[in-house]
């Protein structure tokens, strides 16, 4: 969507061009199938079918590469792309194909819709995940940056760092996260112990960093002899004189924030059968958000921002989407460069989200969020002209290195999800230096980094997209 910018008061109009087919889709906007002709017109059919039943949405079929319906999707304006693929598919390059597809459905560089693959061990296995019920965060698992539990009702912490072995830590309702010691002191303690919580099968989220692949997780961190692997569509916790299987079915998503190479599903060498990501799919999880390459950067921890901290405003999807759209703003903008430019281009593109985009999976609202952000959407006399007001307040800045954290001076850039997509904006008044409009979101740029009790908006008109 064709981006509109204003800086301080001045307003730069900008056109977003929304001629092309109208959907049916649901409320939450249109739907879009991408999916090989040869699949839709297999078993894989009624996996289609049933997420074309579920969301109104619309199929697009392709014979040889998503390329060839790009112009078409780009007419009709989706909010959501569900890639469709076999098992089978070389994962790594498709992602990076179905990320530069969502970028470049009109000519602007930010994505333009909350996009996902749906896939499974096979055609049954998707069905399942298409035909998904919401999931209501309550009860997480991280075994990284503990302090993330402060933003759902309940969770349990184990550290991944061998710096830091014994650290454990818990988040119950209605009270903050505590830390405390007496935990795991070898690999084989650490192994049992956390094979003990996963197979309690209570959360409903789990976050897991350090070392990974295609097959596997590493439990320590930066070495250690604990895995979690996948072999035949199974589980086994391994160490130095432990194996245990693993099962579970509890309704969960699966963060692998700061794994390598679990999102690769399958490739040349690394068949599907011992996908990691897969086998967590067979185990409860509806959604999965992980890197198809190795990383060595942590673009994707920012996620939180929106998953975590918003209590719930935004779902799983919309989180990486919305991600996905600062992070654009950062390196359209320049306000990166060097090493850190380098790294935000290389992990902007090989995350990835499995599971149906459109799945409401968020977090059960626990405390007051980080922002306090608000839309109101006033009718005017012209039509679908429509006058919209956000406004932010800041009320949490946190420690630590990411860029909302007071090493950045708080909250400089934030992105926003508008309910609608938009054109013709028109800028009335706002005291953010910058702001970007890319039809579906409002990207705003403080300038300096906003602390807490400070306050800011935007006043624009603008013609929304009827669905």
């Amino acid at each position: 969507m064709t981006r509109i910018c204003i800086a301080g008061l001045v307003a730069v109009v900008g056109l977003v061009a929304m001629a092309g087919e109208a959907g049916a889709g649901e409320e939450g906007g249109r739907y879009a199938i991408v999916v090989r002709r040869e699949v839709a017109e297999g078993p894989w059919g009624k996996v289609v079918g049933a997420l074309e039943a579920k969301h109104g949405g619309k199929v697009f079929a392709y014979d040889e590469s998503p390329e060839e319906v790009r112009d078409r999707v780009g007419a009709y304006h989706p909010r959501y792309v569900c890639f469709v693929c076999e098992p089978t598919e070389d994962f790594p390059e498709f992602a990076l194909v179905a990320n530069a597809f969502c970028r470049n459905l009109d000519d602007d560089p930010y994505v333009d819709a909350i996009w996902g693959i749906l896939t499974g061990f096979d055609e049954e296995h998707a069905l399942e995940l298409a035909s998904a019920e919401p999931v209501v965060i309550r009860n997480a698992f991280t075994k990284t940056l503990g302090a993330w539990l402060d933003w759902v009702p309940e969770g349990t912490y184990v550290t991944e760092w061998t710096r830091d072995r014994g650290e454990l830590g818990e988040k119950t309702p209605g009270e903050p996260f505590t830390l405390s010691s007496g935990g795991p002191t070898s690999d084989a303690e650490d192994a049992r112990h956390v094979h003990g919580l996963l197979s309690e099968d209570e959360f409903d989220l789990i976050i897991g960093s350090g070392h990974g692949g295609h097959h596997n997780w590493m439990l320590m961190y930066p070495r250690g002899e604990g895995y979690l692997t996948a072999r035949g569509g199974r589980f086994t916790m391994s160490a130095p004189g432990v194996e245990l299987p693993l099962e579970a079915s509890r309704p969960k998503v699966y963060w692998a924030v700061g794994n390598c190479l679990t999102g690769v599903v399958n490739s040349g060498r690394n068949s599907f059968n011992n996908s990691y990501a897969l086998t967590w799919m067979k185990n409860g999880a509806r959604q999965y958000i992980g890197a198809v390459q190795s990383t060595w950067y942590e673009l994707n921890w920012n996620m939180a921002d929106w998953f975590l901290k918003q209590e719930g405003r935004w779902t799983f999807a919309e989180s990486l989407f919305l991600l996905r759209q600062w992070s654009h703003y950062l390196l359209d903008e320049e306000i990166v460069s060097g090493r850190d430019r380098q790294g935000t281009e290389f992990t902007d593109g090989i995350f990835v989200l499995y599971g149906d985009p459109a799945l409401e999976a968020r977090v059960e609202p626990s405390r007051e969020p980080a922002l306090t952000e608000t839309l109101d959407v006033d009718e005017t006399e012209d039509g679908d002209l429509v006058r919209m007001t956000y406004r932010v307040t800041v009320n949490f800045v946190g420690e630590g290195n990411k860029r909302t954290a007071e090493k950045y001076d708080g909250w400089r850039i934030f992105s926003y999800l508008l309910p609608d997509q938009v054109t013709d904006v028109t800028v009335e008044e706002t005291d953010f230096a910058r702001v970007v409009v890319p039809g579906e979101t409002i990207i705003w740029d403080a300038g300096t980094g906003l602390k807490v009790g400070d306050e800011r908006f935007v006043r624009f008109t603008a013609r929304r997209l009827d669905d």
